[in-house]
């Protein structure tokens, strides 16, 4: 005999309903709240897929802001799961490869899926989500050019690939002059395969200098997404992005997130700029997000700029992507010529040769006023940036807030973190009251060639000054630091970098390349066959580089010593800050190697860190994503525990 089971009474379930389930990414930095919730959607928005939408969720007794990845009916929910409480957004805001983009950072880069959703999404404007956006049905002819790509083996080979719907992945050396035409063309060829590119610039003026430019040479129009644009003008074009209204984007960092429709190639110009880099977590740059996008969406990368970064020598080490340089003949007949003074040049100048402007700068100076405007680089911006004590040399500190103090026009001790003025100085260490100069500005250099060349117009451009004129043909002297330079109608006639030294011999591993990279995108304002400068004290393989233009083989040779080192990119390092305690506990049986525990970098330069210490561990680069899923494991712990936020930090941009 079967007996039925029968609930006793009062315990009966209630017939429950199909009802719709939302799974919602959480805006909360939490790691063990990295993870769609489920919430139930109420009935009257039954009738709407709200994958997408932004809405407003409790949690923990609070409301807090979420996207909605999907949605799912079930059967039987959980009598634990609560209704959304209000949906935010009126449209679709995030699409579904933005969920997929951002989850493959968030785990790469030990971040959160809502840390980079914040990132990648511009803050909402309703009145910008009651337009209509139409998408672009407009006739795009384009005319098969790709005479700017002749120069380059393999580069009419490229153009194919990019007309035919392929897509192919480079990195180039540009050839000076010519880096428009060359971006106009793979955009044209892009454009052939009725596919969009979205084209990543280091500042707002470069950004909108090419967009100017990309309109007049192909005769489309050209978005701009930039952070300096407001707030309605950046939702209205990512909007407008995401319904397929632009085939042609030019933007800023943040721009690498935009949604556009129909995706074929990305262009990063200026690979190695320090405005590529995201200071916020999860600290990526606008190459890891080309790169991953590349990657999971399947479109063409050219990675571009007058120099390379070891990042963009990794990818073509690992051959994901091809190296395009130009022949020498060509690249010989479109760039000035280098001179870099040597220990003879000194030996010959005498005492002369330890001086800013040596005598061998001088007469470089005078040479290229016969012809046109002469650039002279300064390496630091103001009048003297840096001051120190005559008797003992430790730097000149601020009383108030022990920040840098430096020497006015005026000559008024002022520092440069809170701005106070410093009357009656005196040094902490050994009690003096005497400075002296370390380090000379802009300001002050331009003062000196003021006296020394009292006929010739002198202009100063530094990187506070917002407007930069265009210089003319006629002879005159610019005074600019990096990054600032004006361009010149026809370019410049000479070029003067000193204190090279002092920038290439700094101890951080990034120094070479970065002087690297600013002294060849300052060379490639140089007119052809025009003359450049450089101080002594550089050493033999990156004077070289420069003499010969060939960026590419010295930043190999700096990836072939860091392989060596097991230093980043070859190597994964992850710095971990907190207390010491903490660190020791987190990092027993990582599946990494622990290098050792450091001070961590202050967060704020003006107050110090209290008690928070680095932690860096190591492991090989296919081995990193298992680490990656330990750390995120034991986070997620840590989170759930309460226990002290640890931050992990990939391949920290400080360091490498």
């Amino acid at each position: 005999m079967v007996m039925e089971e029968i609930a006793l009474p009062g315990f009966q379930l209630e017939d429950v309903e199909p009802r719709l389930i939302a799974r919602v990414y959480v805006d909360t930095d939490l790691p063990h709240l990295d993870r769609p919730l489920d919430y139930l959607v109420p009935q009257a928005w039954e009738n709407i897929d709200l994958s997408g939408y932004i809405v407003q969720v409790p949690l923990s007794g609070s409301k807090r802001v979420g996207w909605v990845l999907s949605c799912e009916r079930v059967d039987t929910p959980s009598p634990t799961i609560r209704e959304l409480i209000d949906v935010v957004s009126s449209c679709s805001v995030v699409a579904p490869q933005t969920f997929s983009l951002a989850r493959y950072i968030a785990d790469r880069y030990l971040s959160t899926v809502s840390a980079v959703l914040s990132l990648a999404i511009p803050p909402r404007r309703a009145s910008v989500e009651k337009e209509k956006h139409l998408p672009f049905d407009g006739d795009i002819k384009t005319q098969r050019d790709a005479s700017a790509w002749q120069p380059y083996p393999y580069g009419t080979n490229f153009i194919e690939h990019l007309e035919q719907g392929d897509h192919p992945r480079c990195v180039w050396t540009s050839i000076p002059g010519r880096s428009t035409q060359e971006i106009a063309q793979l955009t044209s060829a892009t454009l052939t395969s009725k596919r969009s590119t979205l084209i990543i610039t280091p500042t707002q003026r470069s950004a909108q200098r090419l967009s100017c430019d990309l309109e007049d040479l192909l005769s489309v129009p050209v978005a701009l997404y930039t952070a300096e644009q407001s707030a309605v003008e950046r939702y209205r074009t990512y909007r407008q992005c995401s319904q397929g209204s632009h085939r042609i984007v030019v933007g800023t960092r943040s721009a690498a997130w935009l949604p556009l429709k129909d995706l074929g190639l990305i262009i990063i110009w200026g690979d190695g700029d320090d405005h590529l880099r995201e200071i916020r977590n999860p600290r990526t740059d606008a190459l890891d997000i080309a790169v991953a996008r590349a990657h999971l969406q399947h479109v063409a990368m050219a990675v571009g700029s007058f120099s390379r970064s070891v990042k963009a020598q990794y990818l073509v080490m690992r051959k994901w992507a091809i190296s395009l340089n130009p022949e020498r003949e060509v690249l010989r007949e479109s760039t000035g010529r280098f001179f870099v003074s040597d220990d003879l040049d000194d030996e010959r100048q005498g005492r002369a040769a330890h001086a800013l402007l040596p005598p061998d700068a001088y007469a470089c100076i005078r040479r290229g006023l016969t012809e046109g405007p002469v650039l002279i680089l300064a390496p630091n911006a103001g009048y003297i940036p840096v001051v120190g004590c005559e008797r003992c040399g430790a730097p000149a500190r601020c009383e108030v807030c022990s920040g840098p103090l430096t020497l006015s026009r005026d000559q008024s001790i002022v520092c440069a973190w809170c701005s106070r003025a410093t009357h009656n100085w005196r040094c902490m260490k050994c009690q003096g009251t005497a400075l002296r100069w370390w380090r000379i500005g802009s300001e002050r250099i331009g003062e000196e060639l003021g006296r020394s060349f009292t006929q010739v117009p002198l202009l100063i451009s530094q990187g506070i000054d917002e407007q930069r004129p265009e210089i003319n043909a006629s002879p005159r002297i610019v005074v600019a630091t990096a990054g600032a330079q004006p361009d010149a109608e026809s370019g410049y006639a000479a070029l003067i970098i000193p204190s090279a030294a002092a920038l290439a011999s700094r101890p951080e591993l990034w120094a070479p390349e970065e002087a690297l990279r600013r002294w060849l995108t300052t060379a490639a304002l140089v007119r052809p066959q025009g003359q450049i400068w450089v101080s002594a004290g550089l050493d033999q393989p990156l004077a070289q580089a420069l003499i010969r233009w060939n960026p590419d083989e010295y930043i190999q040779r700096i990836l072939d010593e860091r392989q060596v080192l097991r230093f980043p990119p070859t190597a994964s390092i992850v710095a971990i800050d907190g207390p010491e305690d903490q660190l020791n506990s987190f990092c027993k049986e990582l599946p990494a190697e622990l290098i050792g525990i450091v001070d961590a970098p202050r967060s704020d330069r003006r107050t110090p860190n209290q008690g928070i210490r680095r932690a860096l561990i190591r492991c090989n680069t296919e081995d990193y994503p298992q680490l990656a899923r330990v750390l995120r494991e034991r986070s997620g712990v840590r989170s759930a525990r309460k226990l002290y936020p640890l931050r992990l930090t990939l391949n920290p941009p400080e360091l490498f």
